[in-house]
């Protein structure tokens, strides 16, 4: 088959695509796989995926150990210099063979060193150009062909530096990768004489290289061009944006950048386009919590909160009970910062401050639009929350967050913003708590037990025995780790919730005692209520998620 039509069969590739790289290669020659990877139809995995099944060829599986000693030890590494600036990498050497791993099996006239100075059979695996020079390294020399640069901090230099086909390169292949692990933020951190790069991996950070100061500052100033951001200005923070596609998946990246004491920190947050469904089954939400936050959600008036830290996933909840009931009888607005994900059907208002449209501005004039359904992103002063319980009491039903730790210490945190208690009770219909955990690796999944201290410390029998019909099978697993998941044993993220009915003998006793323990003591007697830290033994017993997490996040 041609390749072509590996990539249409195997991995979604477009047909006008095709036609367009097919054009650039009349124009201007070269191969059509590259060409694709250039103008973002694929990504060079993708294209050593469909090599391989093409030439019939084998992926190399980069966990294996080689053998460098060996390797330097019987082969002239004049051999091995020559090899590795060719980016064939000799991986297993015997007497009658030598086994090496390349991203271009088509350098026919590496075959033909390799026939005419060592007289061994060869065979040869693929792998993509970044594992090839992780490999290379073990041999103590490595040929990186980047440009040589001079660190400037001249704008015109910058510029010209930002266009030069190394950093051009290094930041698509960067944005490639962090896709392909799914991570949701890329951090350049720069430090005293070392320039850090990080991924955000299912909420992880993780180190993943150091670059040169001149080559950080090319990097920088290419994000910089190509999010309108002012390239000459380093002494003030800038936020701007720009959008790109790897492969299938479109990619809207929001830039933020911070003058620090050692250079300018710059964020890329990456929003997958069309990639979230916002379907509340998918996020974790048991059977019985489902039942409870549905029933809240159809009622055409009061006040539904979400509520946890920053990062917990409380607008992704809220975005997917907006998608359950959202249709084109009801009008809904919502006010965010930022509009992080634009959805049909939703009227969506950024907050800009800095002009006087706050929460509470863009509240009040949204009421004279005959909304439904309104969305406040989160409760953030007494303004906003007056007005919003206001809202929930004349017809409408209000979605919202707020930073608080739990649900019962919610309804005291919107005392204290100044909302009477009887206001209160009149508009919240219920609260939810969340945090986000991670899921473990289906791809190196593997069964354990827990300590019978652990068992008991954290009353994961009870939490069985009660919960035991959400359960269903027992079976407590955990990632080992793979190259798939970047070794963590860890891959995508699930929530885990707190529930809270706000029903009416539960507004009696908030009225009567106005606290916190004697809420939670008498929550504690209804089934449905459990804490965090309990629905997140849920995901455990289920082998989810490991009770390590949970205890991260709880």
């Amino acid at each position: 088959m041609l390749i072509g039509e590996i990539l249409k069969q195997y991995f979604n590739v477009k047909e006008e695509d095709i036609h367009k790289a097919l054009e650039i290669q009349r124009e201007l020659g070269g191969r059509i796989g590259e060409i694709l990877i250039q103008i973002g139809s694929i990504t060079e995995s993708q294209l050593i995926k469909a090599l391989s099944i093409q030439l019939n060829i084998p992926m190399y599986n980069t966990d294996e150990g080689i053998n460098y000693e060996e390797i330097i030890e019987k082969l002239d590494f004049k051999i091995i210099k020559f090899l590795i600036e060719n980016l064939f990498i000799p991986i297993k050497l015997t007497d009658t063979k030598i086994s090496l791993v390349t991203n271009d099996p088509f350098k026919l006239y590496v075959i033909d060193y390799i026939s005419k100075n060592l007289e061994k059979n060869h065979e040869v695996f693929l792998a993509t150009e970044r594992d090839i020079k992780e490999l290379a390294k073990g041999f103590l020399y490595f040929d990186k062909k980047e440009v040589d640069f001079v660190v400037e901090k001249d704008i015109e230099k910058l510029k010209d530096m930002a266009f030069e086909a190394p950093v051009v390169k290094y930041l698509n292949d960067l944005i490639a990768r962090a896709v392909e692990l799914n991570a949701s933020d890329i951090h350049f951190e720069p430090e005293q004489n070392r320039f850090n790069v990080r991924l955000r991996i299912d909420g992880v950070l993780h180190n993943f290289e150091e670059l040169k100061e001149d080559f950080y500052l090319a990097v920088v100033s290419r994000i910089k061009l190509l999010s309108g951001l002012d390239i000459a200005e380093r002494r003030l923070p800038q936020d701007g944006k720009f959008s790109t596609r790897i492969g299938s998946t479109f990619i809207d990246i929001r830039v933020s950048t911070i003058p620090t004491v050692c250079g300018e920190d710059v964020v890329l947050r990456l929003l997958y386009r069309g990639k979230l469904g916002f379907n509340l089954s998918e996020l974790g939400i048991e059977s019985d919590h489902y039942e409870i936050l549905k029933n809240m959600f159809i009622k055409p008036y009061g006040m539904l909160l979400v509520t946890g830290p920053t990062g917990s996933g409380k607008t992704t909840t809220l975005y997917s009970i907006l998608s359950a009931i959202k249709s084109p009888e009801k009008k809904i607005i919502t006010i965010e910062d930022p509009v992080e994900y634009q959805i049909k059907g939703l009227t969506q208002i950024q907050v800009k401050p800095d002009i006087g449209l706050t929460f509470a501005s863009a509240l009040r004039s949204i009421l004279r639009h005959d909304p439904d359904i309104i969305m406040v992103g989160e409760i953030r002063d007494t303004e906003t929350a007056q007005i919003a319980v206001q809202s929930a009491l004349t017809g409408h039903l209000v979605l919202s967050t707020l930073h608080t730790n739990d649900t019962v210490s919610s309804l005291f945190r919107l005392i204290e913003m100044g909302v009477e208690d009887y206001l209160l009770n009149a508009s919240v219909l219920g609260i939810v708590a969340q945090r986000i955990v991670r899921l473990n690796c289906k791809n190196c999944l593997e069964e354990i037990s827990l300590s019978r201290e652990l068992i008991k410390h954290y009353n994961i029998d009870e939490v069985y025995e009660k919960y035991s019909d959400l359960i269903k099978e027992k079976k407590i697993l955990k990632g080992r780790g793979c190259k798939i998941c970047a070794g963590t044993g860890y891959r995508g993220r699930i929530a885990i919730f707190e529930v809270l009915n706000y029903e009416e003998d539960l507004k009696e006793l908030f009225i009567k005692t106005r606290s916190i323990t004697s809420l939670i003591e008498y929550l504690k007697q209804k089934r449905y209520f459990r804490t965090l830290r309990e629905d997140g033994i849920i995901k455990v017993l289920k082998g989810l998620t490991t009770l390590d997490e949970v205890l991260r996040v709880s």
